[in-house]
């Protein structure tokens, strides 16, 4: 079963009204939730891209309660994109969405891409989702440094699924970055051989691995 609707994002430039969908398994009892936050909108990012898709649907099989949704000013999200100021907001308030939501126990989120820093960054601000896992975070793009002690504060564990070829996060980075939150960090990596950011043929293999760590 599958619902959409919107929920309020009380973002620091001005609330938005976002859309989403939830899917929810076909079992009776509590549920795990994953959040899925999507890519940057400009190469063609929103809640409906396939490989979140495709993870909605191995999760629901599998057991998991899994939300989809798009940021401030994307699809029929109300609001202003804002390229990654007010968007942790976003996932934050999402994430308290979901975990109102009756016959939903704990909540991972799972980002790709854009979605994946967006992720780390609303661990960052002290969302404590259970575990998070960031697809292909772009490193290249972002000044991630300064962030480091942030993310580390949070007591959420951290997988990274990246390619081993990906444009915006080569493996070095990847592992420069996660070498520097904690050594836990940088064991939780995986590496697809022969694969680039975006992970085309690798879909049913990322879901998999999403749905292992959370």
């Amino acid at each position: 079963m599958t619902e959409r609707f919107t929920f309020t994002s009380e973002r620091p430039s001005g609330a938005a009204e976002l859309e989403a969908c939830l899917a929810l398994p076909d079992k009776s009892g509590p549920a795990h939730g994953i959040l899925l936050c999507h890519p940057h909108p400009a190469g063609g990012g929103e809640m409906d891209v396939g490989l979140l898709q495709v993870i909605e649907r191995r999760g629901v099989a599998a057991g998991f309660a899994v939300m989809r949704f798009n940021f401030a000013g994307v699809g029929a999200s109300t609001g202003l994109f804002t390229e990654g100021m007010d968007e942790p907001a976003d996932v934050g308030a999402a994430f308290e969405w979901m975990k109102s939501r009756d016959g939903i126990e704990e909540v991972s989120v799972a980002g790709w891409s854009f979605g994946a820093w967006m992720a780390l960054m609303a661990l960052a601000d002290g969302v404590p989702a259970e575990a998070c896992v960031a697809i292909a975070p772009p490193l290249m793009l972002y000044d991630w440094r300064p962030q480091v002690g942030r993310i580390a504060a949070s007591a959420t564990t951290r997988h990274y699924i990246v390619g081993s070829n990906d444009q915006f996060c080569p493996l070095g980075f990847l592992e420069a970055f996660a070498k520097a939150i904690s050594e836990e960090d940088e064991r939780n990596i995986m590496a697809l051989p022969s694969s680039d950011h975006f992970l085309n043929g690798r879909e049913d293999m990322v879901a998999e691995l999403v749905l292992e760590f959370a």
